[in-house]
């Protein structure tokens, strides 16, 4: 269930009555500054308003948009700024009256999570596990496709992956290959480690590997290096209740505290998901990559044995929640190495197939029709009120004050039509 921007563009234009969309009959000028169409003949020169632009939807220009400076309807010929190129025959376009198509695309960014609560995502996040003291272990968080954000690579290659027979926690995992190295997280990367020094501390991993004596793990503490046996290279994942596991007592004061994942041959290839660092008492859990609603869930699990796949879940009583950094504390009473179901409320917006938030026209929200209307009014309302005074004349505000009140008696049965189930309230009792 998605919506690209573009097509929400279209609802809201057609909403708006700013939608009137054509192909080229003829090829325009070769400075880019025509546009042709016999179709315009049925126009009024008039028509076209002050503040008019095109939008080019295929061809050498696709996406371009550029103020429209008059329209001849006899032959049919759009004057416009110059575009990057000529406009061919047979090229689809768009015309907005009102707004321009980026106009649009800010109000139904703003309108994204402006909307919330009428529309949401629900957040159903399995990732973290109590008393991790790593900073996503499961590796979920990039920087790009090839950083993950809170590891550091030593020579080794790092890959995000999402394809289903390669993670095994979440929905990614770190795909290792091309040279021998490792990465590692260090207090460099999250600061909480520095509070091991002096801590005996279990370092686990679930890893593929297709190669034997390549794909292993270490604690470093700046003097010594303790390893974990190799993977077998087997090109087969680590058993649940068998990962790589490495013990070590960290000094009292190092110059180093590192979790590595070594490769150690660059023919080879690994996945590795899953790491988990265990030791005296949990940490914080760092929960701000989630997108919850004002970084809080509406429920916190955990499971009753590792890994359970029939068990209920247990609630969590008495978290408390550093809201504005996006971090959970369990109580005492959660034992370490569970994992966490984190289930909420998460804030609309269009991403890429990367899942990296983004404004181009073919990045999708996650909702469909009906709740694509909500959206659509909250975008209508945004745009009203950039026509208020100061910026438009008196009689201009009076007909976009009109408009407005409109769009806000839409939104309202839109939203009692077509909203969502509002979120509950936070269920942990104790604090």
């Amino acid at each position: 269930m998605a919506t690209s921007l573009i097509q929400c563009e279209c609802l809201l234009s057609k909403g708006m009555g700013d939608y009137w969309a054509s192909t080229t009959t003829s090829a325009g000028a070769s400075g880019g500054t025509t546009i042709i169409d016999t179709a315009l003949k049925a126009k009024f020169d008039d028509w076209m308003t002050d503040g008019a632009f095109d939008m080019i939807t295929s061809g050498a220009c696709d996406e371009e948009e550029r103020k429209i400076t008059k329209l001849d309807s006899d032959p049919g010929t759009l004057t416009t700024l110059a575009h990057g190129g000529q406009i061919a025959k047979s090229v689809t376009y768009r015309i907005h009256r009102l707004f321009s198509a980026s106009d649009k695309r800010i109000a139904l960014v703003y309108a994204a999570k402006r909307s919330f609560a009428s529309i949401y995502k629900d957040v159903r996040d399995e990732s973290i596990v109590s008393g991790n003291w790593l900073k996503d272990g499961s590796f979920e968080i990039w920087t790009d496709a090839t950083d993950p954000t809170y590891w550091t690579n030593s020579t080794v290659s790092t890959t995000q992956t999402t394809t289903s027979l390669y993670y095994q926690h979440g929905d990614t995992s770190c795909k290792l290959d091309t040279a021998s190295g490792y990465i590692y997280q260090s207090i460099s990367e999250w600061d909480d480690l520095k509070y091991l020094a002096g801590k005996t501390v279990t370092f686990t991993l679930q890893g593929w590997c297709d190669t034997a004596t390549a794909l292993r793990i270490a604690i470093y503490d700046g003097k010594d290096t303790t390893y974990s046996s190799y993977h077998d290279g087997d090109s087969a994942w680590t058993e649940y209740d068998d990962p790589l596991s490495v013990t070590a007592t960290i000094s009292d004061n190092p110059t180093a505290i590192e979790f590595r994942i070594y490769l150690a041959s660059a023919s080879a290839a690994a996945y590795v998901d899953d790491a988990r660092a265990t030791g005296p008492k949990p940490p914080r859990l760092y929960i701000g990559n989630l997108g919850l609603a004002q970084n809080k869930p509406t429920e916190v699990l955990v499971e009753m044995s590792d890994y359970s796949t029939s068990q209920p879940w247990a609630l969590i009583h008495g978290i408390r929640y550093d809201q504005a950094n996006g971090y959970m504390y369990l109580p005492d009473t959660v034992s370490s190495n569970y994992r966490l179901r984190i289930l909420g409320k998460k804030y609309l917006d269009f991403y890429d197939s990367s899942q990296d938030v983004g404004t181009d026209w073919d990045d999708t929200i996650d909702i469909d029709s009906p709740q694509t209307e909500i959206l659509v009014a909250g975008a209508a309302i945004y745009l009203c009120s950039q026509k208020i005074l100061p910026i438009g004349t008196t009689g201009d505000s009076k007909i976009w004050e009109n408009a407005l009140n409109y769009w806000r008696g839409e939104l309202r049965e839109r939203q009692r039509k077509f909203g969502m189930i509002p979120p509950s309230v936070t269920v942990g009792w104790g604090h």
